[in-house]
């Protein structure tokens, strides 16, 4: 909830090149909205940062155009393959069974995904792979998914068709300190000095590639 003192002002976003304010690419966004990170390494949400915040943003914005008093985070999840979970609180993911362990078989990543309820996906960029699903699975995604975003790990993706730019602080913290909670496993604090390293401007510039959920489905 730190991150209610962000405004739509904090993001400059570009869709297919054109400038457009927060507001009005979250125009129909509401807090009962649901938003989900896959992030196969744990790690790999340092690349979605922008998007998922702006996302948060729009949340603490729905309790705010009411005058409503609020102690609440949104209903956001982060679906991790790797153990010991990357902590994404700073990333306002809270409390901490919003990390939720998932395997590397794409049939039980998507019933995680969707007995949680997902509208909004965030999915890795990659080679697409020929994934077979059963119906009900599928059903239940083509009911309740219908936002689907490719991200890289790095913040660049190719063909991307929405940018995003925020200050690089207070964001690079944040992301410090979730490479932090899996410490020196798999080298992830000198992995995460390095994430730094490599975007050390006064702004942080990301990029993603809208999906069908098809297309999605294809990355899990």
């Amino acid at each position: 909830m730190h991150s209610s003192s962000l405004r739509g002002s904090d993001f400059d976003i570009c869709v297919e090149g054109n400038p457009l304010p927060h507001s009005a690419y979250f125009q129909d966004f509401s807090k009962t909205r649901r938003l989900g990170l896959f992030a196969p390494h744990g790690t790999d949400g340092a690349g979605a940062i922008n998007l998922i915040m702006a996302y948060v943003t729009a949340f603490y914005d729905d309790y705010r155009a009411n005058g409503d008093d609020f102690f609440a985070y949104p209903d956001f999840f982060a679906f991790q393959g790797s153990s010991p979970m990357a902590g994404y609180g700073m990333f306002d993911i809270w409390p901490e069974h919003k990390w939720v362990q998932v395997d590397t078989e794409p049939s039980h990543t998507l019933h995680a995904i969707t007995d949680r309820g997902i509208n909004v996906l965030l999915i890795p960029d990659g080679e697409p792979l020929d994934h077979v699903f059963d119906d009900i699975a599928l059903a239940s995604a083509r009911r309740n998914i219908d936002r689907c975003y490719a991200y890289s790990p790095e913040g660049t993706v190719d063909d991307g068709d929405l940018t995003i730019r925020c200050r690089r602080e207070p964001f690079a913290d944040w992301i410090g300190n979730m490479f932090n909670t899996v410490g020196e496993k798999g080298g992830n604090k000198t992995a995460g000095r390095a994430w730094m390293d490599r975007h050390d401007s006064p702004f942080l510039d990301q990029s993603f590639r809208r999906l069908s959920l098809d297309e999605a489905l294809a990355h899990l």
